[in-house]
């Protein structure tokens, strides 16, 4: 095998291979979780689309009103390894398949899954700031993650180039497409949309990473491993905090008005400790929600009501 051959597969670029195999690996599991092949497809009407959302919120994925008010912040990694549909997984992975083992290899295996992690947790975390402030929405994906890869490629291009060398336009270029791509996507409507602001923010934190990285520095193999293992044990820690939290926390996925509802019920039946839990869990939400207001006031009245006397004796 010939340098420009090697150059083009993913020789050298294990981490790529994995995120490859684990961003699969991911999807196949929804599918089957789903029981049906036609979710990969994207859901076929709208009781499917909502089936295949409940999946992916379980799953870990990105919902700002939950990830904001919850403090979800687990999300913020597992929501980069999950996919809507075939059709987004693979477009993701190719554009990876296409930069991640270049990068890989320029930079190593310890600046390029720290870069990626970093990267998409920066890409969701726009994402559901952006939710919260023009509409609650579902985010998921590894396009942030890879944004920061084609942001560092970038920054690396623009210090061995200059900023009008061929690999930071090509890679300039290749950030204008997406975002354009996300833009017309959007304003053409339809229930599948692009996540601009997490290949925003992706691509920020991508550049900014790769902006403090010192030429020069090489790890040693110790150091690798502890930087990889620590990689690694984040997504699988975010993993359980997701698991644990979808089994201990009942108000998990109900609404401000579900949890509110729930909340009066635990007053009327006298149980006031959940009743504040439930009603402080709604106004996290939403703290001006008329709604949550209301219900807080009658729950006030259930639990702070005077204890009625005992009946005197005769």
């Amino acid at each position: 095998m010939d340098e420009a051959e090697e150059a083009r597969g993913l020789r050298g670029a294990p981490i790529t291979g994995a995120l490859l195999a684990a961003n699969t690996g991911v999807f196949a599991a929804q599918v089957s979780l789903a029981g049906h092949v036609r979710f990969a497809l994207g859901g076929a009407d709208l009781h499917d689309h909502s089936v295949w959302n409940a999946i992916l919120r379980w799953l870990g994925g990105n919902d700002s009103m939950f990830t904001i008010a919850d403090t979800r912040i687990e999300t913020l990694v597992t929501s980069c390894f999950l996919h809507g549909s075939i059709l987004h997984l693979g477009f993701n992975l190719l554009v990876l398949w296409q930069v991640g083992p270049f990068l890989e290899r320029a930079v190593g295996r310890a600046r390029f899954l720290p870069l990626y992690l970093g990267a998409g947790i920066m890409g969701s975390a726009f994402s559901a700031i952006a939710g919260r402030l023009w509409g609650a929405s579902l985010s998921i994906g590894a396009s942030g993650a890879i944004c920061g890869l084609i942001g560092a490629i970038l920054v690396l291009g623009a210090r061995t180039q200059g900023w009008r060398g061929p690999l930071a336009r090509q890679m300039a270029g290749w950030l204008a497409f997406l975002f354009v791509l996300g833009l017309a996507k959007n304003l053409q409507g339809g229930m599948v949309q692009v996540d601009n602001a997490a290949h925003i923010g992706g691509a920020l934190g991508g550049v900014i990473i790769a902006a403090t990285w010192r030429r020069g520095v090489t790890y040693t193999q110790r150091q690798q491993r502890l930087i990889l293992g620590g990689c690694i044990a984040l997504v699988i820690v975010s993993s359980l905090a997701v698991y644990v939290r979808n089994r201990t926390d009942p108000y998990l996925f109900m609404s401000l008005e579900e949890r509110a509802r729930a909340g009066l019920r635990a007053a009327r039946s006298g149980d006031c400790a959940e009743a504040d839990r439930a009603i402080r869990r709604a106004r996290r939400i939403d703290p001006s929600n008329p709604v949550a207001r209301e219900h807080a006031q009658a729950i006030d009245r259930e639990c702070l009501a005077p204890a009625p006397k005992p009946a005197a004796g005769p």
